[in-house]
This record gives structure tokens, C-alpha cells and sequence, in this order.
């Protein structure tokens, strides 16, 4: 048997005058976590599920037209006073077009977490496993995140980013930036919703022929 032959494709994707910076797109406006998942005190009643049509904790994830406008990573942002722990999972549609999730843990400290799969499209949320006592002020927000998901094939990995281009000027890469094991990339450019984004960039197939 031959050995596998390696077959090396440049792509461009240019993203529109849309493209926002992270965390200025909302899932989920920051909302009380023991309100979402039913917590009193120190238990969990059902933990939730957020859903587009408004459904779980208080206020469910927001109107699809206003979610997500790029392939992103998702970033979850913690006001915590007694929250020790817990876990989110992102649903939804993957860079490939097929179902994926991500679990991201819940903070023991304020902060963000960014996770890293690119989604497409977000339909559902679910938030369980919550630990600590809790008060008015553990709050939990869910935003896009800096990373940008870049097409690839179902027989595709992401080889390397080389070229980036921000309002028609070439910006250096960050090599540092690029995640071949999620085909991603996040931005040395300031993205700000008003100016375009475009990314040359090659891709991996092996062939076992």
C-alpha cells in the first residue's frame, strides 16, 4: 500500500462589514443564574434549557436575527458572588453544517471563558451542575468570542493562515492566533462592525490512495 499523499488547497473567505468584535453580539444578556436553572440556596432544582423561543430561565436566548452574524467561538461572562461551578453546553449547527456542542465550565471567579468550536448557528443552551450559594448577583452572560471560524471541508484541517487583509490594508498574522485543531483564527485587527474582514488561508487532505 502507498503512503498517503497530502494535497495542500489556498483559500480566501471575506467576511462582511458586519463583523463585530467579541463579545458585542448577545446570546444571552446577563441574567441571574439561580432565576435560570431554579436554584435556592445551595440546590439545583431542573437546571435550564434556553431556547429560541424565549423558553428557560427568565428570558431564553435572544431572537435568532440578532444572534450570532459570523462563525464564532462563544464566550460566557460571569458576575460571581457565590457561584463555585457548573457547566454550559452550546447546541448547534458546526462550521461542516452538522449538529455540534461545546460544554464550557461555569467560573468560581468573575471573568469571561471563551470556548473554542466555531458555530454557525446556536439553538439551544443548557446550564446545569450549578455548585456554591448563590445570590441575586451570579450572573451569566453569553456573547460571541474573538475566534473566527474558517470554512472547511468534512476531509479538511486548517494548515496555516497567511494572509490578512482589514478595511482593504494587509494586517500581519498572528500565528499565534490560528487553531489548526478547530479551524479557527482570531483577528490581529480591531473588528468594529463597520469594515470587512478577508483571510487567505491553506488547507490539508490526506489522500489514502
Amino acid at each position: 500500500m502507498s503512503e498517503p499523499k497530502v494535497k495542500y488547497t489556498l483559500r480566501q473567505v471575506v467576511y462582511d462589514t458586519g463583523i463585530t468584535a467579541a463579545a458585542t453580539v448577545d446570546l444571552l444578556a446577563a441574567e441571574d443564574i439561580d432565576d435560570m436553572t431554579g436554584y435556592a440556596g445551595a440546590t439545583e432544582a431542573d437546571g435550564a434549557v434556553l431556547t429560541n423561543a424565549g423558553g428557560g430561565g427568565t428570558t431564553g436566548l435572544v431572537a435568532v436575527a440578532t444572534r450570532l452574524e459570523h462563525p464564532r467561538n462563544i464566550r460566557l461572562t460571569q458576575v460571581v458572588d457565590g457561584c463555585t461551578g457548573g457547566n454550559v453546553r452550546i447546541i448547534g449547527i458546526g462550521m461542516n453544517g452538522l449538529p455540534t456542542s461545546e460544554v464550557i465550565a461555569l467560573r468560581s471567579s468573575s471573568g469571561s471563558t471563551d470556548g473554542n468550536v466555531p458555530f454557525l448557528r446556536v439553538d439551544e443552551v443548557h446550564v446545569w451542575g450549578v455548585t456554591g450559594t448563590l445570590s441575586t448577583t451570579d450572573t451569566l452572560a453569553i456573547s460571541n468570542g474573538p475566534k473566527i471560524g474558517l470554512p472547511l471541508g468534512t476531509d479538511e484541517e486548517l494548515f496555516d493562515v497567511v494572509k490578512e487583509r482589514f478595511n482593504l490594508v494587509d494586517i500581519a498574522v498572528n500565528t499565534a492566533n490560528i487553531s489548526r485543531t478547530y479551524g479557527t483564527y482570531e483577528p490581529a485587527s480591531t473588528l468594529d462592525g463597520a469594515k470587512a474582514l478577508e483571510i487567505w488561508y491553506t488547507t490539508k487532505t490526506i489522500q489514502n490512495y
